[in-house]
């Protein structure tokens, strides 16, 4: 970190003491050592339950990745093309991708339509990334296949669009494929922003082998442990911190498609005890949803092999984490085994994970001082704010916290979290613009607001997602967690923004629920409490409530608020 501390003042700064020093250079070198051990690896359990399951050693990865690369090669695909996948979570997606690798070209994951419906919207966002990727070949399902067959746009933008079903006739090709470096992309990621044009997170090999060996160091993975995943492979806690890390370093995974998990979460927690999983992850709402639908006598499970559960993605809340443990504990859950983490695309995927030793940590701060002051001070106050640890960097990674002039700060003061790692990302993919502000002398700001405490990390939001109210700096999670308990209103259902007044000179808090209740009293009811419950817990008032349908709110992939979307769609709806 370039900047000094100021005085007298002990520094928010953050240093592991180990270096990433992962055991192969690529994901690819990783890929051939796991498959002349040739050790059990992955096991695909189909959306039906009584399906039997699937199981996929890393040989057989390999001698698909290589019949991948031989239909790409028979494509016209040369060195350092992109490809686009827009595969189910299952073996096709993990197969493409190394095949894209093997290659030479770079894979580019995509999620699949989550809105359900709004296929012209889909298509048109579709388009923006093939053509910010300048992708020319997409590999995706025979279904999808058909639908953009339907748009004259995407039918001229990509030169092939290739299926799983190309490959029927295609033996196990050994070709001389180029020669991968750890300086070589590995993939692109786009990340999930709010709004302006896609931004893809270029990783390099070195920076995907280099977090995959911090999170396997930090969670000391071996071949004992067993993974158990439900979430989808586009985004990057399911693909880096469950499938790629176990390739880098081999032990067995069990993946379940997302579709059975949101019809029945219970799922996640059945196989966990049928496959003896020690290790999972999710974000903060998966939690929640597993305790709201658990179903049946939870007596009939046995959680007690379970060792750490990863919550991440999104806001931590330790409400949601004392519930779950609390509910499973007659599934004989250990109490010790939530493990609050930090990460973003543009690190590869993890930045901090809690000791193992002393796992969760929180604490209660002064709600007042944070929003004038920035500063965290402890407090046993009934309208503290609640903070949970997400603990401490991985190896070959530092953090500090840094205030808007680039001078870190000293501990307990709230600023942007700013990283260097050997993970982060070489840029967005051709936009400088982008990079610079992101990128700068190997430093990556982050965005994200956080305050370091006894040598430990806690994160407190998004710079850009603060509602500055009155000189006070609101923060829209604990706008919406207060809104949440009014009765009508569901956890994750609700989006709080700010909408600037030129009148008063200072930020309107506006809020967006989503609720299933169309019946005007009803309404009155929910939006008169809810101004009650923020102004007697925040001191703040409500400007406006807005209600909406339940899935208008817009959502990233991982299911996290688009605020500032919000904002957009409820300002122009005004208008």
């Amino acid at each position: 970190m370039p900047s000094e501390p100021k005085p007298s003042a002990r520094s928010a700064l953050l240093e592991s003491t180990t270096p990433a020093r992962p055991p192969h250079p690529t994901l690819l070198c990783a890929l051939d050592a796991g498959a002349r051990e040739d050790v059990p690896w992955l096991t695909l359990h189909n959306t039906e339950a009584k399906a039997e399951p699937k199981t996929l050693s890393l040989r057989q990865l390999r001698e698909s990745a290589h019949r991948y690369a031989h239909l790409l090669h028979n494509s016209g695909v040369q060195r350092g093309d992109r490809v686009l996948l827009l595969l189910p979570t299952g073996s096709a997606f993990i197969e493409a991708m190394l095949g894209t690798m093997l290659a030479g070209a770079v894979p580019v994951p995509l999620a699949g339509n989550l809105t359900f419906g709004a296929v012209e919207r889909y298509l048109h966002n579709l388009k923006g990334i093939a053509d910010s990727a300048e992708a020319r070949l997409l590999i995706t399902s025979g279904r999808m296949r058909e639908t953009i067959a339907g748009s004259a746009e995407l039918c001229e933008r990509f030169r092939h669009v290739l299926t799983p079903e190309s490959l029927e006739g295609l033996g196990v090709h050994q070709g001389l494929w180029p020669s991968i470096s750890e300086t070589d992309t590995a993939f692109i990621q786009y990340t999930s922003g709010t709004t302006g044009k896609p931004k893809g997170a270029v990783i390099s090999h070195r920076a995907l082998v280099s977090n995959a060996y911090g999170i396997a160091h930090g969670l000391q993975i071996g071949p004992e442990s067993v993974g158990i995943s439900w979430l989808p492979l586009f985004h990057d806690m399911g693909l880096i911190g469950v499938v790629l890390t176990s390739i880098a370093h081999p032990y067995p995974i069990h993946l379940m498609p997302p579709e059975r998990f949101v019809m029945q979460p219970r799922g996640w927690l059945e196989l966990i005890a049928k496959a003896r999983g020690t290790l999972t992850a999710g974000p903060n709402f998966a939690y929640e949803m597993a305790v709201a639908r658990s179903g049946g006598p939870l007596e009939s499970l046995d959680l007690s092999c379970m060792r750490t559960m990863l919550n991440g993605a999104e806001p931590v809340h330790e409400a949601t984490l004392e519930r779950f443990i609390n509910h499973y504990a007659p599934a004989r859950l250990r109490n010790d085994v939530m493990l609050p983490v930090y990460g973003l695309a543009e690190s590869t995927l993890a930045v901090a994970f809690p000791s193992l030793d002393k796992r969760l940590h929180s604490m209660r701060v002064d709600r007042e001082a944070l929003e004038s002051q920035g500063r965290a001070i402890p407090s046993d106050s009934p309208q503290a704010r609640s903070l949970v640890s997400v603990g401490v960097p991985l190896a070959g990674t530092s953090f500090g916290i840094f205030d808007d002039t680039g001078q870190l700060l000293p501990e307990g003061e709230v600023g942007e979290i700013r990283v260097r790692s050997a993970s982060l990302m070489d840029g967005y993919f051709h936009n400088e613009e982008a990079s610079r502000e992101a990128l700068s002398d190997g430093e990556l700001r982050t965005g994200d607001l956080g305050v370091i405490r006894n040598g430990l990390l806690y994160v407190t939001g998004r710079k850009k997602d603060l509602i500055i109210k009155g000189g006070r700096n609101i923060h829209p999670y604990d706008v919406e967690r207060i809104a949440e308990r009014v009765n009508g209103m569901r956890m994750g259902g609700i989006a709080a923004f700010a909408r600037p007044n030129p009148k008063t000179g200072t930020d309107d808090l506006v809020l967006a629920a989503e609720t299933m209740d169309a019946d005007d009293a009803t309404r009155e009811r929910i939006q008169r409490e809810i101004r009650g419950e923020v102004l007697a817990v925040l001191g703040v008032k409500v400007d406006d409530v807005h209600f909406c349908r339940v899935g208008t709110l817009p959502r990233t992939t991982s299911g996290k608020l688009k605020r500032k979307a919000c904002a957009t769609l409820f300002t122009r709806s005004e208008a």
